[in-house]
This record gives C-alpha cells, structure tokens and sequence, in this order.
C-alpha cells in the first residue's frame, strides 16, 4: 500500500499536482485539512484514488466532513486530524494521549505547517507540513512500514 499525505495546501493545488505527477501510482491521498476545496479537486482529479480527509481550522461551511478520523489501511490503524484542536502548535502532549488511546499505529495531522516524523511509543506521529513545499509518502507490506517526508518538486 502506498498513501501521499498532504495537509495545509491553503488553495495551491499546483503543489499537489506536482507531487501526484512526481509519485505516479498511489492507492490512498489522505489530507489532514486545511483547505477542504483541494480537497474536493483532489477527488474530481484523482477519481479511481481514495482520499481520505478532515477539516482543519481553514474550513469553513463545510458540514459533511469531520475534525477527526480513525480508520484502517493494510492492517495499521490511522488516527486522521487537523492537529488545531489539540492544541499542536504548543505541545503534542494531546494528541499522543488521543493516539494512544485509540491504538493508532501511525497519526497524522497538520496544522504548524512544519514537518514532523518521530515514532513514540510504537506510534508513528506525521506532519507532512505545509503542501507547498513538503508532503509524505507512507508505504506498507505486511508489518514493515515506511514513511518519507518529500520536498514539493518545483
């Protein structure tokens, strides 16, 4: 299985776009919010490629879309949000609770813009940062997983 994982594209899909065109094939796009139109570009776009996705802080009149997700890709349990409501600009202390409860495997959120990769705990923390410059890939086969933080090609 092989995911990109975007967040904060903030209406530049011509980022997305490149980064689609540099990785070719991918089975999921998962979007950690901010802003829900890429989005529904995405899906227009990539129609046959799954993305799955959350509101962040950015999104506004969007009422079918949840703040937070848990779902199952390739055995590995996802914890999905915008990071904003656990407060990840100031502390991760949050959201490592709220991943460990829910025995995330990999959580994924957004917000500060910044990437982030650590494992803690048996649970993989991502931050792909901001779409215009950084996305990640995670890739899966049996237990092994493997996540890269990617620079947006220009």
């Amino acid at each position: 299985m092989k995911a990109i994982v975007f967040s904060d594209s903030h209406r530049d899909f011509s980022s997305i776009w490149r980064a689609m065109e540099q990785e070719k094939k991918v089975d999921y796009i998962i979007h950690a919010g901010d802003v829900q139109k890429d989005v529904e570009d995405i899906e227009a776009y990539w129609r046959t490629t799954p993305c799955i996705s959350v509101l962040g802080n950015n999104d506004y009149a969007v009422w079918d879309v949840p703040t937070r997700r848990e779902f199952v890709l390739e055995n590995k349990r996802f914890l999905l949000t915008h990071g904003h409501l656990y407060g990840v600009k100031g502390s991760l202390a949050k959201l490592k609770q709220e991943a460990t409860a829910c025995c995330a495997d990999i959580c994924i959120f957004g917000h500060t813009h910044i990437p982030f990769l650590e494992k803690q705990n048996g649970i993989w923390f991502l931050n792909p940062g901001s779409a215009r410059s950084h996305y990640a890939i995670i890739e899966t086969q049996g237990e092994t997983v493997e996540i890269q933080l990617k620079d947006t090609p220009d």
